[in-house]
C-alpha cells in the first residue's frame, strides 16, 4: 500500500509532504479523493469537516477510514453509514483505543466473571491549541467519547443512566465555552457502574487507564512508560515518565487500526467498528453534556 494523493488547506505543507512520501499534492480535496490511483481515503482533518469529505468520499466508491466524529448530529453519522452502505464500502471510524493491545487484552477476558464497575481516566497532554478546541465540538465529544465507546464495549450494553460534572481550571477554554475538567458516572442494567473523568491538562504526561472490577477479581491497563529503565540510587528510586502524548502512547494501536482498515478494504476482515458502536457513543456523549449543562442525570436517546 502506498500513498498517492495528500491534500492539506496549508498548501506548503501539502508539498512538503508529497515530496517527502513521493506523491501527489493536490489542490483541492475532491482531486485527492477522485484521482484514478486512489483506493481507499484517510480523513484526518478539523472535525468540523468529516461529515462532508466522508460523504464525498463514498460517493467516489472509496472505503474510508475517518477520524471521529462523523458528523455533530446522529442524523449526519447515520447518512454516512447508510451511504457506506449504499455504496458497498467499509467506513471505519478511528477509536484506536479498541486497537490497542492492552485494552483489546481486557475486552476479551472482562467477561471471565459478573462486571460490577468500570473506571476509565484519560488526561490530555499537551492542551490542544484553542483554535482545535474551538471546532472540537467540546470535550465530551472530542475527548470523553473515547472512553464512553470503549466503556461501552467491556459493558456489551448501553446505559439506561449518565449524570456529569463539569469545570474550568483553563480560562482560554472557559472563554471559547467548553470545559476542560469531567466527571461522568454511567448506570447500566443489572447494576453495573461506570465512572469516567477526563482532563484537558495533565503535567505529567499523557495519562490513559482502565479499571475493570467484577466477581473474578480485576483487570487494569497502566500507563505505558517511555522505557522500563527504573534507576536505584542512594537518592531513591526514580522511574521512568509517561509517554508525552498520543502518538507515542498509541503508536502500536494505530498501526493496528491501519492494517485492520486495509484487510476491510481487501474484504478479508469484517469492520469491527459499527453504525451502532457509533452512534451510541456519540448518544452517551450528548448525554453526559446534557446532564452537565441541566444539573440532572439523563438517559441516552438512543
Amino acid at each position: 500500500m502506498r500513498l498517492r494523493q495528500v491534500y492539506d488547506p496549508d498548501e506548503p505543507r501539502a508539498r512538503r509532504v508529497a515530496r517527502e512520501m513521493g506523491c501527489h499534492g493536490a489542490r483541492e480535496a475532491e482531486e485527492a479523493i477522485s484521482a484514478a490511483d486512489v483506493d481507499a481515503v484517510l480523513i484526518a482533518t478539523p472535525t468540523l469537516t468529516h461529515h462532508g469529505l466522508v460523504l464525498a468520499a463514498l460517493d467516489a466508491g472509496r472505503p474510508v477510514l475517518s477520524e471521529k466524529p462523523l458528523g455533530v448530529k446522529p442524523a449526519e453519522i447515520d447518512q454516512c453509514f447508510e451511504r457506506a452502505r449504499k455504496r458497498d464500502v467499509p467506513l471505519l471510524v478511528a477509536f484506536q483505543r479498541r486497537f490497542d493491545p492492552s485494552f483489546v487484552a481486557v475486552l476479551e477476558v472482562a467477561h471471565a466473571g459478573e462486571l460490577q464497575f468500570i473506571r476509565s481516566v484519560s488526561r490530555d497532554n499537551p492542551v490542544p491549541s484553542i483554535d482545535y478546541i474551538r471546532t472540537s465540538c467540546g470535550i465530551f465529544h472530542d475527548c470523553a467519547v473515547h472512553d464512553i465507546n470503549i466503556v461501552y464495549q467491556i459493558a456489551q450494553a448501553a446505559p439506561e443512566e449518565v449524570f456529569a460534572f463539569a469545570s474550568s481550571f483553563i480560562p482560554e477554554i472557559d472563554a471559547v465555552r467548553d470545559v476542560d475538567n469531567v466527571a461522568i458516572s454511567l448506570r447500566f442494567p443489572g447494576g453495573l457502574l461506570a465512572t469516567i473523568d477526563v482532563n484537558r491538562k495533565s503535567a505529567y504526561g499523557y495519562d490513559q487507564r482502565l479499571e475493570v472490577f467484577g466477581s473474578a477479581g480485576m483487570l487494569q491497563v497502566e500507563n505505558r512508560p517511555r522505557t522500563h529503565t527504573v534507576r536505584c540510587a542512594e537518592a531513591g528510586i526514580a522511574h521512568p515518565t509517561v509517554n508525552p502524548s498520543f502518538p507515542t502512547r498509541y503508536r502500536d494501536a494505530y498501526r493496528a487500526e491501519f492494517e485492520c482498515f486495509l484487510d476491510c478494504v481487501r474484504g478479508t476482515h469484517p469492520v469491527p467498528i459499527t453504525h451502532e458502536h457509533v452512534r451510541r457513543s456519540h448518544a452517551v456523549a450528548d448525554a453526559a453534556e446534557r446532564s452537565f449543562r441541566e444539573g440532572r442525570p439523563v438517559a441516552p436517546e438512543f
